[in-house]
């Protein structure tokens, strides 16, 4: 509710109180009279006003006096301060400037000239204050996106230091087999650590555009919940940490809902849990109630420090947990909880947080409950996570063409299609990549092309073979996830888009898609 300005009036003249109270009777404003400049300093210690009519001459101290203590009271040190009076010559006029008048008004005033005046000084006042507020707002952003930058680039160099530390050492000829196994896991490990924070920054780039939209689909919640209990046991199985999945005894529900969503707000709490929790247990699941049909409640339980109650009312604010004393302590972006709660509302649904130092917390989720039209009933079961080290399939009579100006990507695509027997032509370019395309334009059966490249791009040398009428798939592989999706790349002429980094298991459904039916 906005407050109406308070404003004092310093004149010992009845009639021109009177007369002030009168023009300003039809506008907001709470007035408060002195009748000295006495009077009004007793008010003004005791009082903030929005603004104040300051009379010149006075019984006691004069008006010029009364302005320059008024201004020493710092409550109203930025009130502004208007003279009114008779004596408005030009040497009264500067010396009210001097002790801190802000304008002047001469008797006899007419009723629009005194409310214009107000409002022209009670602007400027609100306008100042808005502007002081932004620029507060604006240093502390700054301060928090230059903490938030020195922590991503923290948080960036530890894998890439362990990826390229273990790659090098590789190199070592002496390594025993297990010392190599041990080094790759290491190195896949750390790469998987890398893709979670980019994927996290391209997730609030995304939410602060407006760009992520839900997808509904049929969701066998039991099964997504069990999905995500054995990735997340895999990640605490070197701790003494129990992680327990809770599910409604005689539910198994179908529901309506976005399963890449909801599995992220699970991954980024479990993962968050898992950070803060040494000891102890992690607990989640949902409940279902009676009481309140049209809401499922989701809920994600630790044993570990717990939230101080002075950080619990910024614990979802981005950026504001890079200096939060847990950041620093541990690992993280400081971002998974702001997604959280961004996909949360998106869902229109609510999060709040219970917590208390050293006993551990709980994050409860309310979305709405849409239940699928099909009454099939899906049994739980543990499916074993599909793992491929080669594509294996019998393409010797297939011919690909890779488009990719980094050379490391082709040697990837070269060492997963190996086993294939396909014959594999390589572009730096797209200029390279239409010289080949047109050599072997009888000989090439797909075509893996990246998006960003030298010369000529990905989408117009798209555009180019497709205008020359050439109709063999075309797949994008890029990795400028925010910036080019699926439709984007069907729009250009591409057949399908996959994303880096590529995993063989990926590949191999899109190359058997295309080139099994082809």
């Amino acid at each position: 509710m906005k407050k109406h300005p308070f404003i004092l009036v310093v004149d010992d003249s009845k009639s021109s109180q009177l007369l002030i109270k009168k023009y300003l009777s039809s506008e907001p404003y709470n007035l408060v009279f002195a009748d000295s400049g006495k009077q009004a300093l007793a008010k003004a210690r005791s009082n903030t006003f929005d603004l104040i009519l300051l009379d010149i001459e006075l019984p006691d101290l004069n008006g010029f006096e009364t302005c320059r203590s008024l201004k020493k009271e710092p409550h109203n040190a930025a009130t502004p301060i208007i003279f009114v009076t008779i004596y408005g010559d030009g040497k009264n006029i500067v010396k009210g400037f001097e002790v801190g008048g802000a304008d002047f008004i001469n008797k006899p005033f007419s009723k629009e000239e005194l409310k214009i005046r107000i409002k022209t000084q009670l602007d400027l006042k609100q306008a100042l204050k808005d502007l002081m507020v932004a620029k507060e707002k604006a240093e502390q952003s700054e301060k928090l996106k230059m903490a938030f930058l020195s922590n991503m680039s923290h948080e960036i160099r530890t894998p890439m230091n362990s990826i390229i530390g273990f790659a090098e050492l590789l190199t070592d000829e002496s390594l025993t087999k297990e010392e190599k196994e041990e080094f790759i896991s290491i190195i896949i490990s750390s790469g998987q650590q890398l893709l979670k924070i980019i994927d996290e920054i391209l997730t609030v780039s995304k939410q602060e555009a407006g760009e992520i939209k839900l997808i509904d689909q049929n969701i066998d919640l039991n099964k997504l919940l069990s999905e995500i209990k054995t990735a997340h046991t895999k990640l605490i199985k070197d701790k003494p940490v129990e992680l327990y999945l809770s599910i409604p005894e005689g539910n198994n529900p179908m529901i309506v809902g976005d399963k890449v969503r909801i599995k992220q707000i699970f991954d980024n709490l479990l993962s968050n849990a898992n950070k803060f929790t040494n000891r102890g247990f992690i607990e989640f699941g949902y409940q279902l109630s009676d009481k309140n049909p049209e809401k499922i409640k989701f809920y994600v339980r630790d044993s570990g420090i717990g939230i101080p109650e002075n950080k619990q009312s910024t614990i979802f604010d981005r950026f504001a947990q890079v200096e939060d004393y847990m950041t620093r302590n541990y690992h993280g972006t400081g971002l998974g909880l702001s997604i959280v709660k961004n996909l949360v509302e998106l869902m229109g649904g609510t999060i709040h947080l219970e917590s208390e130092e050293g006993k551990g917390s709980i994050f409860w989720i309310e979305i709405p409950y849409r239940p699928a039209k099909t009454t099939k009933q899906t049994k739980l079961t543990r499916e074993t996570p599909f793992k491929i080290q080669h594509i294996v399939a019998d393409w010797h009579d297939k011919t690909i063409l890779i488009v990719d100006d980094f050379e490391q990507i082709y040697y990837f695509f070269e060492e997963a299609l190996r086993k294939t027997g396909a014959r594999l032509l390589y572009a730096h370019d797209g200029v390279e990549a239409l010289e080949q395309y047109n050599e072997h334009a009888e000989e090439v059966d797909l075509a893996l092309i990246d998006i960003q490249m030298p010369r000529m791009n990905g989408i117009d040398l798209c555009k180019a073979i497709r205008e020359q009428g050439g109709k063999i798939p075309l797949i994008a592989q890029t990795g400028l996830a925010l910036n080019i999706n699926k439709a984007d790349a069907l729009k250009a002429g591409f057949d399908t888009i996959i994303y880096k980094p590529i995993e063989i298991s990926t590949l191999q459904k899109v190359l058997e898609k295309y080139l099994n039916n082809g």
